[in-house]
């Protein structure tokens, strides 16, 4: 009796550790779980598995608890690693990048139980933790790489049919026929996902010898891919064949995944073999911990230590990042501008040409199209139009911020590039210069423009970003995407607007400048 007492004992003491710590680990990652679980509960896209592919994690885990008893030490050489996970994390908040954040999700979760175990112990933790990883929504990176993939395969094959057919970028037009567009779907994002899943799994149920579990990992990646490339080729010879009647083409979601499910007969039979292999059999199958390795993580002093160490360390870096929070506004409010009112005057109009800056929830914004009156008596002034945009946050946080993928200085599909070039500003502030034509039109405008981040200039969506991190040691917390533009029909684009952003650029960047104090005051 006393004895099962002192055991269970043990084993509650034995679990303390791994609470407190992931509980403090578990409170920094918790707004980037809520994103995680988010994507999951989206069944219609790459990620629905996640879910599922957390319980069998969490069974894996359960398993090898099971079959080898971990025991907690402290182990501070792998504090290292822990802190580069947190300091990469907190670099992904200041920048606000998820996808940074989400691929510390798992490095951390493996760090905190090192600094707990060790190597010797979480190593049979990789694969049973590292499984989640591939339900981490940072994958759609691929999905553009492996849609040029899949055109160029399909491009080849389609040629071994002597089929009359054009390629331009993912689309693929059959002469006479119709076209196919390999779109994100088509990548076959979602078949490697789910076969790398699946060969982990195997292999962590299944296979003892590394070189086993890469062979059968490295095959899951490859046929995912060619059940992909034979699903798009079969879909766009049938659909050659019918005139575009076959019913693959409403129905290719459900094709797609018969043609997956047949390569995983090929894959488990791969599998078998490499269980059947020299290398395998060889192998006898690792017991528990063995005394030495249970108890050289130190004493018990030690490990407390270790604890409140590893316990602060992610309380730390959620004390030290600035908050996130914040609604994002409805509509924006209009940020005051007071340009040279005896030179410029307003337009009817808050576009140029038809073009206008695409930002996505600014918490402040100036637009307004004008004219120079130095210009009105002559008849070539009524041949000219100036735009002048501000569009500025007050801080950054997600759906709010200035570099983003929805935010767009032109839209590609209708402006088209013809020139790019470099202006500077007032007290030398850089601007990047671009001359656009409309791809219908043919109306041409120039513009300039630049990113005010937090007290600094900067004409590089990068380096802007960056700038967050500069910003986070001085009191300010703002970001603005200055813009200035110019249409005329006989003039020098770039003298012209050289002219506008010396006219201009103080006045702007006073206002903004103006609006963050007074916000502070505000504040304070």
């Amino acid at each position: 009796m006393g004895e099962t007492k002192l055991r269970s004992g043990r084993i509650g003491w034995d679990w303390f550790p791994f609470v407190i710590v992931f509980a403090s680990l578990i409170f920094l990652l918790w707004p980037t779980l809520e994103g995680i679980f988010s994507r999951w509960l989206k069944f219609d896209e790459s990620y629905s598995h996640g879910f599922l592919l957390l319980l069998v994690s969490v069974v894996l885990v359960f398993r090898v608890v099971r079959l080898r008893t971990p025991v907690p030490g402290f182990y501070p050489f792998w504090l290292v690693p822990f802190m580069l996970a947190l300091l990469a994390y907190g670099l992904g908040d200041l920048l606000r990048v998820q996808a940074l954040q989400h691929l510390m999700v798992v490095p951390l979760i493996l760090g905190a139980l090192a600094v707990l175990l060790g190597w010797k112990q979480v190593r049979w933790f990789i694969a049973p933790v590292g499984l989640v990883f591939f339900a981490m929504p940072v994958w759609d990176f691929l999905a553009w790489t492996l849609q040029l993939i899949t055109v160029e395969i399909n491009q080849l094959l389609l040629g071994l049919f002597n089929i009359e057919f054009e390629v331009e970028g993912v689309f693929v037009y059959l002469i006479g026929v119709g076209t196919f567009e390999i779109a994100h779907g088509c990548s076959g994002l979602r078949y490697l996902l789910v076969g790398q899943s699946l060969s982990l799994i195997y292999g962590e149920l299944n296979l003892r010898t590394l070189r086993a579990r890469v062979i059968l990992f490295a095959t899951s990646v490859f046929l995912a891919l060619f059940a992909n490339w034979v699903r798009v080729f079969v879909i766009i010879y049938m659909g050659y064949e019918t005139d575009m009647q076959t019913g693959l083409i409403e129905d290719h979601d459900s094709f797609g995944w018969w043609v997956f499910a047949a390569t995983l007969v090929p894959l488990f039979l791969i599998g078998r073999r490499l269980e059947n292999s020299k290398g395998e059999r060889a192998t006898d199958a690792e017991g528990g911990v063995n005394e030495s390795e249970a108890h050289s993580g130190g004493s018990s002093a030690r490990l407390k230590v270790g604890i409140a160490i590893t316990a602060l360390l992610p309380l730390m870096v959620w004390f030290v990042l600035p908050s996130s929070d914040g609604a994002v506004k409805s509509e924006p409010m209009a940020l005051n501008i007071e340009l040279d009112g005896e030179r410029f005057a307003p337009l009817f109009s808050k576009n140029l040409e038809g073009w206008r800056p695409r930002v996505r929830n600014p918490d402040r914004v100036y637009v307004q199209t004008l004219f120079d009156r130095s210009l009105a008596t002559d008849q070539s002034g009524f041949d000219e139009s100036l735009f002048a945009a501000v569009y500025s946050y007050d801080y950054q946080r997600e759906s709010a911020e200035l570099i983003q993928y929805s935010n767009r200085v032109y839209d590609r599909e209708e402006w088209h590039p013809e020139a790019f070039f470099t202006l500077s500003g007032p007290d030398g502030a850089p601007m990047k210069g671009i001359t656009l034509r409309h791809r219908i039109t043919g109306d041409v405008i120039h513009l300039a423009y630049t990113y005010y981040v937090e007290g600094f200039w900067e004409t590089d969506d990068l380096r802007a970003k960056l700038a967050q991190v500069r910003g986070f040691v001085n009191a300010r917390s703002d970001a603005s995407l200055i813009v200035f533009g110019v249409s005329c029909d006989d003039c020098n684009g770039k003298d012209r607007l050289s002219e506008v952003v010396h006219s201009m650029m103080e006045d702007v960047v006073a206002s903004v400048d103006k609006q963050v104090l007074q916000k502070k005051r505000g504040e304070s």
